[in-house]
């Protein structure tokens, strides 16, 4: 592991012990190692998609068929071609796909895609190896279960922080966001409201919807929407 890639490891690791995975990093050449219930889950790392890491993935789905890659979340959302290239091809192969927010503080990781039931021929003994190594460390479980989950992307993050801003305010300001330090961009969210979070009262004046208010509620935002939460309170 390259120390650029020690900046997913630990966001990587975290999410999977909060889903009850006893994780190791480093066994076998595999990046991240995880284990619950005898489920085998290997994490391979790359600060930016490649095909190297592509090779690593396959190589490792001679071990389970739980094989992911973890790359920082895409700057530029989902539209991009290369993007959807990207999906298209870990689809084909069967290799999961886990994005990290390293560009927030909250350093979310995402379940982009799960492998489906893989056909992959999988070598018995050198399974075998790696569990064996992995279940003689010392680990920490915990409970909880892997799902897929909507990425939050940078744009997405942001609309959720006006929501966390405005869900005790009856409206907001342009002027009030830029006394708060925030960037040009929120007003721009505002303007757009792509996720019909937002309504608008006057010129340059906007309140949450209901459909924000839902936004708030959905189980794939909690641990954005309790960051910022917590944060507002502190700044009050």
């Amino acid at each position: 592991m390259t120390f650029a890639e020690t900046d997913l490891y630990e966001p990587v690791c975290r999410f999977l012990e909060e889903e009850g995975y006893r994780v190791q990093a480093e066994v076998k050449d595999c990046d991240i190692a995880a284990e619950k219930d005898g489920e085998l889950i290997i994490v391979e790392l790359k600060k930016s998609f490649q095909l190297k890491l592509v090779y690593q993935a396959l190589d490792r789905q001679s071990l389970t068929e739980q094989v992911f890659v973890a790359i920082p979340r895409p700057q530029k959302g989902q539209r991009e071609k290369s993007w959807k290239n990207m999906l298209k091809l870990l689809k084909r192969l069967e290799i999961g796909l886990l994005t990290v927010a390293l560009d927030s503080p909250l350093k979310t990781v995402d379940v982009v895609l799960t492998p489906s039931d893989s056909l992959a021929w999988k070598n018995r003994k050198k399974r075998e190896r790696l569990q064996v190594e992995l279940e003689n460390r010392q680990v920490s479980a915990n409970t909880g279960g892997m799902n897929r989950r909507k990425i939050v992307t940078a744009y997405r993050e942001k609309a959720l922080h006006l929501c966390c801003i405005l869900e005790n305010r009856e409206a907001i300001t342009y002027g009030e966001l830029r006394e708060m330090g925030l960037e040009e961009k929120y007003m721009s969210i505002l303007r757009s409201n792509v996720y019909h979070w937002f309504e608008r009262v006057e010129k340059g004046v906007y309140r949450l919807s209901e459909e924000g208010r839902k936004a708030l509620e959905e189980r794939d935002y909690e641990k954005v929407v309790a960051y910022y939460r917590k944060s507002n309170e502190k700044e009050e």
